[in-house]
């Protein structure tokens, strides 16, 4: 398939977003959103930085091209706003719940990857009860920077809706927010425990 085929859906400026649904589809990168299945936090804490540089050079153009469609500069500027929060905190959140989880014993221990990813998945899902510490506050809300990015989707979605004059553009534009939707709720709930389902979340997460 000729490559500028893609050029025919997607704007040329629009083409350095791509980056967020491709490191999703090779999650052992640990440039993604979620932890990779493999379970290599170390180097995805690592990377964390890097995350950060992705994301931000991915979402520059769409509030570029935004820009001019949103009148009401209130909401283009707390859009933007959220977008940055999410980006910097998801991060910044998840390096301590990797260090919660890793300064285990068990966790250091030589385990399988099944006993590996169940000790991830019960560590992960508790909700700490010390919220006076910054750690344990870190770890109770870590869900809170992807709850944001998805409204940040919402709003960027439900602006484009407003300015599309033809209902089988609308149509597309709610079924691309329905698959991102989709897409990023399954690989949230399956990245560590079913990897065939985990490739198909992802690939309905990349198409969205």
């Amino acid at each position: 398939m000729d490559p500028s085929i893609i050029l025919d859906y997607i704007p040329k400026q629009l083409l350095p977003s791509l980056g967020i649904p491709l490191v999703e589809l090779l999650p052992d990168l640990c440039l993604g959103w979620w932890t990779p299945p493999s379970l290599d936090v170390n180097k995805y804490n690592r990377l964390k930085y890097l995350r950060i540089l992705l994301l931000i050079v991915a979402w520059f153009p769409v509030f570029e091209m935004l820009f001019p469609i949103v009148q009401e500069s209130s909401i283009y500027s707390a859009t933007v706003i959220f977008a940055v929060l999410s980006i910097i905190a998801r991060p910044l959140l998840m390096e301590k719940q990797i260090k919660r989880v890793t300064s285990m014993g068990l966790w250091n221990a030589v385990l399988p990857k099944d006993k590996r990813e169940a000790l991830w998945i019960v560590v992960t899902s508790s909700k700490p009860s010390d919220i006076n510490k910054f750690d344990e506050l870190a770890g109770r809300y870590i869900n809170s920077p992807t709850k944001v990015a998805g409204v940040v989707l919402c709003i960027i979605f439900s602006q484009l809706y407003e300015k599309l004059p033809d209902m089988d553009d609308k149509i597309k534009l709610l079924s691309g927010l329905t698959a991102c939707i989709v897409g990023g709720i399954g690989i949230g709930g399956v990245r560590h425990s079913n990897l065939s389902v985990d490739i198909v979340f992802r690939f309905v997460f990349g198409v969205g």
